[in-house]
């Protein structure tokens, strides 16, 4: 039957029913049950389903509820963000590919809010273009909440492999001249995303001149409470094919620049947060991609503690065109790509 809860968390039988139960399973181990409904009910008590985040929230008692209501559960509850109607993708791939990691060694985190550590590496050498299918985090055991997001760099190719010796805090006025070569982003991983896998004719080009020799993995530590002693060993596993796909993948940054002038006034109820990719940037940044432009397939919103929506607008010509994505109910501990039904060009 169809509930709603009120703030003080008491349970009411909704007078309008939209849950219908599709099937349902119980051995001595699970209790399984599919239930349907529609995405708007007009339900004062339901929540729409969008392709924002959906926060789904479970309880439950060992005992089946009887004529004096439901029973206390207790600590058999949790909670679970989810897209379901933009749900990570899923790629079958062959366990015999190769693939290459790229993880710290031993990095001592400070006892301070934010860290940001950068440790360059070296792509193993390889003859031919190979094209990487899939990107995994590498999140050591017990630290999901410490590691809030990586980048991979592309670096000037230039470099020589004493640039690999040593790691060092991003944006320090010590740092290595050898990381102001790294400009480009070519993968952006963040906290409670999976592995990414690209499009079957989209790949992240490796093995060629003009593809990363080295590059610069920065990772951001999130340790709020100032614990000491954290070592991580955190990282990315990149799996490739030689099997050339069609299209070369890329990376595009559009939004705020990470800054300490980017200030939010205090007392504000809401405040809207504004960055533009202007028409003079994109001329620039896509000039190679003439007349052709790029085609998007997947976005990931990325948001500190403050977000609580982002949205990816798109103009062409002076007129709005569809949003390229949004997330109105965004969670800081679940930032996962997403992939869009169908892929959107935008021209130089």
């Amino acid at each position: 039957q169809d509930y709603f809860t009120d703030e003080n968390r008491v349970l009411k039988k909704d007078p309008q029913q939209d849950y219908h139960l599709e099937y349902a399973m119980e051995n001595s181990t699970h209790t399984i049950l599919a239930f349907s409904r529609e995405l708007h009910t007009c339900d004062t008590n339901d929540k729409s389903i969008t392709e924002s985040t959906v926060r789904v929230i479970w309880a439950y008692h060992h005992k089946d509820m009887g004529e004096a209501g439901q029973n206390y559960h207790g600590s058999n509850r949790g909670t679970k963000s989810l897209r379901l109607l933009n749900p990570e993708k899923e790629e079958v791939l062959s366990a015999s590919l190769p693939y290459f990691d790229l993880t710290n060694k031993d990095v001592p985190v400070p006892d301070k809010d934010t860290t940001y550590w950068c440790q360059m590496f070296k792509i193993p050498v390889q003859h031919e273009k190979h094209h990487v299918t899939k990107i995994e985090p590498l999140i050591q055991k017990g630290h999901e909440n410490l590691v809030h997001h990586i980048l991979l760099y592309q670096c000037s190719s230039n470099l020589n492999d004493s640039v690999l010796d040593y790691g060092h805090e991003c944006y320090h006025p010590n740092m290595p001249d050898s990381f102001l070569t790294c400009e480009t982003v070519i993968f952006a991983w963040a906290i409670g995303g999976e592995g990414f896998t690209y499009p079957p004719h989209v790949g992240l080009s490796i093995g060629t001149a003009a593809d990363p020799q080295f590059v610069l993995m920065e990772v951001h530590y999130d340790n709020p409470s100032y614990t000491e002693g954290l070592i991580d060993n955190s990282g990315l596993r990149l799996i490739y094919t030689p099997v050339i796909r069609k299209y070369d993948a890329g990376v595009i940054e559009a939004g705020l620049w990470v800054s300490l002038f980017h200030n939010i006034p205090p007392g504000m109820p809401e405040f809207v947060s504004e960055g533009h990719c202007t028409l003079e940037c994109l001329e620039e940044a896509l000039g190679a991609e003439r007349p052709a432009g790029i085609h998007v397939f997947a976005v990931l919103l990325h948001a500190h503690l403050a977000g609580r929506a982002i949205r990816m607008r798109h103009f062409h010509n002076g007129k709005e065109q569809e949003l390229l994505a949004y997330d109105d109910e965004f969670d800081f501990n679940f930032q996962e790509f997403q992939y869009l039904k169908e892929e959107r060009t935008i021209l130089p």
